[in-house]
């Protein structure tokens, strides 16, 4: 009895090991040149034709992705065991709520990446 008891404990064990080194995903923070190339992306594969993201996806007030006009969301994942980047900047909340506010800076661009500030409808 006690060998099958450390056997399934042991495959327990085992199972769990393989799913968080190989399975478990964390959410990633994006920046704001990272967000506005997945939209980009987003938009050349899918042909959406949204003008516009709905609103962006927030954990721990950091951006990690967005959802679509469409209806599609995309959310920045990363495996659990694999190194985080970082940025200078973490959280990308400040900097997009202050070019929303502005209004002579709300026409620029993202590096000529095609997401306007104003393109952003909630945060």
């Amino acid at each position: 009895m006690l060998n099958l008891l450390m056997a399934s404990s042991l495959l327990i064990l085992g199972g769990y090991s393989l799913w968080f080194f190989f399975k478990a995903k964390t959410f990633q923070s994006l920046t704001l040149d990272d967000l506005a190339l997945t939209w980009k992306m987003h938009k050349q594969k899918t042909e959406c034709k949204a003008a516009n993201i709905y609103t962006l996806l927030l954990r721990n007030n950091e951006v990690v992705g967005f959802k679509c006009e469409c209806g599609n969301e995309f959310l920045q994942k990363r495996l659990i065991t694999q190194k985080a980047h970082t940025y200078t900047k973490t959280s990308i909340v400040p900097l997009i709520s202050q070019k929303i506010a502005s209004p002579l800076q709300a026409k620029g661009s993202l590096q000529n990446l095609g997401l306007h500030y104003s393109n952003i409808k909630e945060i």
